[in-house]
Formats: structure tokens, C-alpha cells, sequence
């Protein structure tokens, strides 16, 4: 045993890691047959007359000291040493009695700390995972930019307007990247919106811009006039790009994607839909915007989710149509000025 703390006793004499440990395992396989408070000076056992040799000050003089183990679900955690009456009156059976109770306090109090302790880890390493999947999913998607374009470069090398798109694709996925690593600093903060009057469809035209055909050859878009909204385009945009990213997965190469906005009684109206794969009722109702749920075999599981946080943010509301075997539409509200019906 080795003295952590004390009021009133001097620090103990340096002891190694291993000496430690072999007085623990003594004690706690003693108190394992032995959980009731006892007499120290009873017993000869070696980790006791370790314990006193190590503390001559206190067991050099005086009655018999009182052990109560502090025992947690079946766990050693340590011990009271209860010293005799200035008197010299012997402990009764109701004091063994208290004792015990004050061990067992002690002990769940310790307990309960320590749980505390793994808790508040736990709820850390979520938040943490949480967090880190929102950096792993936006890095997805500026790697399935940047691959696609990959994938192009040697068809299409030779025309200049291809290598201008392409290096302003670079551009923005560092860009990107960088926004990322600044904002890992703000893991602890809520999301924070920078809105400003802004064209959704611009939004819109950027996003399928920063996608380099990312959706196939199956793209219809129809962008009505609307009034501008306040949003912040960044977050929105990230919000198309994984809608987008979406239906591509579920439609591939072959497939139909359609985006189209519209105003609608006060709201600024954004569809994407697709004739993919399409969902099952019972996942879009139960799994679908809850982080870590995806249908697709190599998906985070957190796109949805994040995308749902940006559109509340918003003040707007994000509304699902799918059918297993013809496809899905996603619908985004977003307010316009002054309405949020």
C-alpha cells in the first residue's frame, strides 16, 4: 500500500510499482475471505506487516486499529484504518456494525466516482466519433470530387477548358480541406451559421458545378426564379452536394436525377429525386436521419444527419419520398425572408 493523500501523515517512503502491486493482490485476496472490518493487530498476515512497517509513526504505539474494506460490486477499492478510543474502551459489535456501514458508504462513493469518470470518457469519445464523422464524410465527398476528375483527366487532358475546371476543382477541395482543419478547433461549439441574402439556385448551379458531371449523364435540372433567401451558402451547399452524391449512389451511372427548385407558399422549395433503389418505409421512418444508419455498403452513416442539423438550423425542414424499386425524392424548405410557416 502506498499513501496518496493525508491530512496529517507524512508522505511514505518510495516504494516501486511492483511492490504496490503485490501488496494489492495480498490485501484484496484477504479481504475476498475476509469482507467484514477486523482487527490489524489480529493478524499476521505479510501485507499488514508490510503496511505497519512502512507507517511506524501510527502502529508503533497505541490499541489495535480497526480495518474496514471498502469492497464495490465484488471490487477491492481500498480500506478505512479506524484507530482505538482515546480510552482504551474495546469497539462493540454495533461499532464493527457502523463500520462496516462506513465502509460500504466509502466504497460506493468511490465507486460511483469512478463510474462518473468512465462515463464522462465514454460521452467524450462519442462526441468525439460524432464529430469526426462529420470531418470523414465532408472529406468523402471532396475525395469523390477529386476522383472523378482523376478518372477524366487522361480522356479530356488535351482540352484547356477541362484543365481550367479542373484546377479550379482543386482549388475549391482545398479550400475545402482547409475549412475543415479550421474548424476542428470548434468541436465543442454548436453549429454556427454565417447568413447572408443569397440565390439558392446559384447554390445549386455551384454545387453541381463542384461535382464535375459526379452525377452521371442522367442530370435534369429545372431552377425556377426565386426570391433570395437568408442562408448561409457554404452549409447549404454541403447540404446538395450529399443529396446529389445520394441519388448517385443509388441510381449509378445509368439512372435519372432530377433537381428542381420552386417557391411554395413562403418557402424557397429544393427536390432532389432519383429512380434508384429507393428505401423501405420502415427504414426511412425508424434509421434514415439518425447518425451511423446507412443502406449503402461503404456509407458513414452521418450525411443525412448532418444535413438535417444544417436545414433546422435554417429554421427549414427537410421532407422524404422513397419507394424500394423506383427511386427517392428528397424536398428542402428553407424560409424566406420574414416566413417560417
Amino acid at each position: 500500500m502506498t499513501l496518496a493523500a493525508s491530512t496529517s501523515l507524512p508522505q511514505s517512503d518510495a516504494v516501486t510499482s511492483s511492490d504496490v502491486d503485490n501488496c494489492l493482490e495480498d490485501a484484496a485476496r484477504y479481504v475476498a475471505k475476509q469482507p467484514d472490518p477486523f482487527a490489524l493487530e489480529d493478524s499476521r498476515e505479510s501485507w499488514i506487516e508490510e503496511l505497519k512497517k512502512r507507517n511506524p509513526d501510527i502502529f508503533g504505539k497505541g490499541g489495535k486499529r480497526i480495518c474496514a474494506p471498502l469492497l464495490g460490486k465484488g471490487q477491492f477499492l481500498g480500506m478505512l484504518i479506524i484507530g482505538d478510543r482515546v480510552n482504551g474502551i474495546p469497539f462493540s459489535v454495533e461499532d464493527f456494525e457502523l463500520f462496516k456501514s462506513l465502509g460500504s458508504q466509502a466504497a460506493s462513493g468511490l465507486l460511483n466516482l469512478q463510474l462518473t469518470r468512465q462515463l464522462l470518457q465514454a460521452r467524450e469519445m462519442e462526441a468525439f466519433q460524432t464529430m469526426s464523422a462529420f470531418f470523414v464524410h465532408d472529406l468523402k465527398n471532396t475525395a469523390s470530387t477529386l476522383s472523378l476528375m482523376l478518372r477524366n483527366l487522361p480522356t479530356h487532358f488535351e482540352d484547356p477548358a477541362f484543365r481550367e475546371d479542373a484546377l479550379r476543382a482543386i482549388g475549391k477541395s482545398v479550400e475545402r480541406i482547409n475549412d475543415l482543419i479550421g474548424r476542428m478547433t470548434l468541436l465543442r461549439q454548436r453549429l454556427e451559421l454565417q447568413p447572408i441574402e443569397t440565390d439558392l439556385n446559384e447554390v445549386v448551379t455551384e454545387a453541381l458545378e463542384s461535382l464535375k458531371g459526379a452525377t452521371g449523364e442522367g442530370l435534369v435540372r429545372s431552377l425556377a426564379p426565386l426570391p433570395k433567401v437568408l442562408i448561409d451558402p457554404a452549409q447549404i451547399q454541403k447540404v446538395v452536394v450529399n443529396l446529389l452524391l445520394n441519388a448517385r449512389d443509388a441510381t449509378g451511372n445509368a439512372g435519372e436525377i432530377r433537381v428542381e427548385t420552386a417557391h411554395d407558399d413562403g418557402w424557397a422549395a429544393l427536390s432532389v429525386s432519383d429512380n434508384g433503389c429507393g428505401m423501405s418505409q420502415e427504414f426511412v421512418a425508424r434509421s434514415l436521419f439518425r447518425p451511423f444508419q446507412t443502406t449503402k455498403k461503404k456509407g458513414v452513416g452521418i450525411g443525412l444527419f448532418h444535413s438535417k442539423m444544417i436545414v433546422n438550423a435554417h429554421r427549414g425542414r427537410i421532407e422524404v419520398k422513397s419507394e424500394v424499386g423506383k427511386g427517392t425524392t428528397f424536398r428542402v424548405l428553407l424560409p424566406l425572408k420574414g416566413d417560417s410557416k
